[in-house]
């Protein structure tokens, strides 16, 4: 799929893992919060005022989500100091030991937040696509270093 992507001759269709994943690979910073290992941040809130993380970590267990802050009786600085979102905002610290020695962590990011979940370690695993993940990132860095074509031999640098 990401061969059939890159090789079109203009983009016809909006891929954002594979743009997260050529940005961070070239050394910007993603957008998103699928990869990379900046700090979140987005919040939603619910029409009934509710301060929640975002809905994707419903997908991790009941209640995940939620902070218990609304935007009646509390700001978002005290959302930020909340503990869940805090642990969204520790980049490779709040990483998982294999993920924080693994040569891709600073594309991969561990990869989606929610992904992560396992009870009873919480969210402090290896994303349940790690395998994909890296195959991914090494083929998409693979073809981003036969576009940049070979480097000159023999040449100083200037």
């Amino acid at each position: 799929m990401f061969d059939r992507w890159w090789g079109a001759g203009r983009r016809q269709t909006r891929i954002r893992l594979f743009e997260e994943c050529v940005a961070l690979l070239l050394g910007v910073p993603a957008a998103g919060e699928r990869l990379g290992l900046q700090p979140f941040t987005s919040l939603v809130v619910e029409a009934d005022g509710a301060i929640e993380q975002v809905d994707a970590l419903k997908s991790a267990y009941e209640g995940a989500a939620a902070t218990g802050l609304d935007v009646f009786r509390h700001s978002f600085d005290d959302a930020l100091a909340h503990p869940g979102v805090a642990a969204r905002q520790a980049g490779l610290a709040a990483l998982a030991g294999t993920c924080r020695a693994c040569a891709l962590v600073a594309v991969c990011g561990g990869g989606h937040y929610a992904h992560r979940y396992r009870a009873p370690d919480g969210f402090r695993n290896p994303s349940v696509y790690c395998a994909d993940l890296a195959h991914l990132v090494r083929h998409v860095s693979a073809r981003l270093r036969t576009a940049a074509g070979p480097r000159p031999s023999g040449k100083a640098d200037r």
